[in-house]
């Protein structure tokens, strides 16, 4: 599948409002299954997560269907977050982002790394794309993407 034509673009604080109504959209049913969503808590730590230097925004026809976050450390990338407007998923988008970052790790020697909560859809996407899991907790699935830095 060939994903749509879309653009990316650096975010800003403006776009806070955007990111946390499509981050807490996308996180209540997931949470609500597991009987942990909290609300307050939720939008405290999103609060925390948003760094607008780390976040890019998926654009097609120059509106916002989507944003990830990258973050780094001396030996992985963190695809900390991804999230699509529920009108665009499916259609590749998230398949070349995630490509994107998997190619900037392996240009810079690095694995990837995940998190994402238990029940999410996305975790078949992750395993086909070659992710593995490497720990669970009580609502998160970890898993990594080791690249070949043997050269």
């Amino acid at each position: 599948m060939t994903a749509p034509a879309f653009g990316l673009r650096t975010a800003s604080h403006a776009d806070f409002p955007f990111a946390r109504r499509l981050y807490l959209s996308s996180m209540q049913p997931l949470l609500t299954a597991l009987d942990a969503w909290n609300a307050d808590e939720i939008d405290c730590a999103f609060r925390g997560y948003f760094i607008p230097d780390e976040v890019r925004f998926v654009t097609i026809d120059d509106e916002d269907v989507g944003w990830f976050q990258v973050s780094k450390t001396d030996a992985a990338l963190w695809l900390d977050q991804l999230h699509l407007v529920e009108d665009v998923r499916g259609q590749g988008i998230g398949t070349a982002l995630i490509h994107k970052v998997i190619a900037d790790a392996t240009a810079q020697g690095k694995d990837v790394n995940l998190s994402l909560i238990k029940g999410n859809p996305a975790h078949a996407l992750y395993r086909r794309l070659g992710f593995r899991r490497t720990s669970e907790d009580e609502t998160k699935l970890h898993m990594r993407y080791e690249t070949d830095t043997t050269g």
